[in-house]
């Protein structure tokens, strides 16, 4: 394999509950009901503009949906402000010990605003050849187009680059497009889509990443100290 693409939001970020906090009190502000955990099960994984088309006819909502990305970009940066969102378990560790063995990029349909800031945040940001968000594809996950993109900005065949994924709209883009799978998500799901592999934490999939990307012996064996 020549290169990697991370998902972003609930792969090297634990965003998930952040964002249905904040979408919830989002609808709270604007007199409709819906609790987080109402929209983590409907809607986690699921990319900002596609969320918010579900939500305006879900609750016939007087608002555009330029109207409401907007607004929730502004909401984010000002939850932002009062800190960043923590990292998942061994991504910090991973990133590290892939750079500068093949290409990493960011392969997510969040906005380009808030992906950069938070991998600013926690210094990632230069670790990456490549970050590519939503505003850049007609049609943002689950349609493969966004890693059709990535393949080709990278020079390399689908075939020849990981996704690493958490939801089934990431792993329905990466699948559609050809790449090969792993999905990290503690839960087993019954999505009508096989992922090549797949493992409850990044710690788990440390050894087949490696294996994956062949990486030399006395980085590997670096690579298993960290995680072993």
């Amino acid at each position: 394999m020549q290169a990697i693409c991370f998902d972003f939001d609930g792969t090297l970020v634990d965003s998930e509950v952040f964002h249905a906090n904040n979408w919830s009190s989002y609808l709270a502000k604007l007199g409709k009901e819906m609790p987080s955990a109402l929209f983590l099960s409907e809607y986690a994984g699921v990319t900002w503009d596609k969320v918010a088309v579900a939500l305006k006819a879900r609750f016939s909502l007087d608002l555009s949906i330029e109207q409401m990305l907007v607004q929730m970009e502004l909401r984010t940066r000002e939850a932002l402000q009062q800190g960043t969102i923590p990292a998942k378990v061994g991504a910090e560790e991973i990133l590290h010990k892939l750079h500068g063995h093949l290409p990493l990029a960011v392969v997510t349909g969040a906005p380009r605003v808030y992906v950069e800031g938070i991998l600013h945040r926690h210094g990632w940001l230069d670790l990456f050849d490549y970050v590519f968000c939503g505003e850049d594809v007609d049609k943002n996950k689950p349609e493969p187009d966004i890693y059709h993109y990535a393949c080709e900005t990278l020079g390399f065949h689908a075939s020849q680059v990981i996704a690493i994924e958490d939801s089934f709209t990431g792993v329905q883009s990466a699948y559609s497009a050809g790449l090969k799978v792993v999905l990290i998500n503690e839960e087993q799901h019954d999505w009508l889509i096989t992922p090549d592999y797949h493992f409850e934490t990044m710690v788990q999939a440390h050894s087949t990443v490696a294996d994956l990307i062949h990486l030399p012996r006395h980085a590997a064996k670096e690579f298993e100290a960290v995680y072993g």
